[in-house]
């Protein structure tokens, strides 16, 4: 297995994403630990992931709270692998000139803050280590209009990215965004169904591969990227968005 005594603190996982990710730790041998607000949604996925022989633990952390993600960190064993997929309110539909600066404001700076708290708390662990992986998720790719200040909120966390995948480094801290075009699989439920089947259909559309990432895909990325399969990549994003962005 993959990432066979490994220890993984996946942020947001009662999410399509999160849970998504943390099945796919716990199928290569992870312990993972599903951190978020809500027990009894993480305590579903956690269900699922025991019911597959995998090791799951969940934990009430709000990742955008500094006392709660340092005192959940600080009585942790270890963390091997720490990945961040809390989702933001957008503000979808609006050229930026047209927003209040209160709304364009609003998911930089918390997209900002859970990641740096979370990376923040699992770095700290992992210098007295030697070794672990902080992952993100989005990353940025060509811009498009309308979409609020979400792509700016990705761009902020990418620069932070690399300044600390430049400082943990020397460690033996690998720091990697897993870079998206977005994952219509996971859009909700609660949104109708046509709106749905169209975001899914421009996705794919914008794609080389004529179709968008599913969720198992992010899964698997995840795996490698956690693994020691990936132990020379560090400081870059990969990249799972279909040929959707070339780089």
């Amino acid at each position: 297995m993959m990432l066979e005594n490994k220890y993984a603190v996946v942020y947001g996982a009662a999410g399509p994403i999160g849970a998504a990710v943390a099945r796919a730790f716990a199928a290569e041998g992870a312990t993972v630990c599903l951190a978020g607000r809500t027990a009894e949604r993480l305590e579903r996925v956690a269900g699922d992931i025991r019911a597959a022989d995998g090791k799951a633990e969940i934990a009430v952390v709000d990742a955008l709270d500094e006392r709660s993600v340092d005192e959940h960190a600080a009585g942790l064993s270890r963390i091997d692998i720490s990945f961040n997929l809390i989702g933001h309110r957008q503000f979808f539909g609006t050229p930026l000139i047209d927003m209040a600066h209160a709304d364009v404001e609003e998911p930089v700076r918390n997209m900002l803050r859970t990641y740096y708290l979370t990376s923040r708390a699992a770095a700290r662990r992992m210098i007295a280590q030697r070794s672990g992986v902080i992952l993100t998720f989005g990353g940025y790719g060509d811009p498009m209009p309308n979409l609020g200040a979400f792509q700016v909120g990705f761009g902020a966390v990418e620069a932070m990215r690399r300044t600390l995948a430049a400082e943990l480094g020397p460690h033996g801290i690998r720091v990697i965004t897993l870079q998206s075009n977005g994952i219509p699989e996971a859009n909700p439920d609660t949104y109708p169904e046509d709106f749905r089947r169209e975001v899914a259909e421009q996705t794919a559309a914008q794609t080389m591969l004529k179709r968008a990432a599913t969720l198992s895909d992010v899964g698997a990325a995840a795996v490698f990227a956690a693994s020691d399969l990936a132990r020379s990549i560090t400081g870059t994003a990969l990249n799972i968005t279909a040929g959707a962005v070339v780089n």
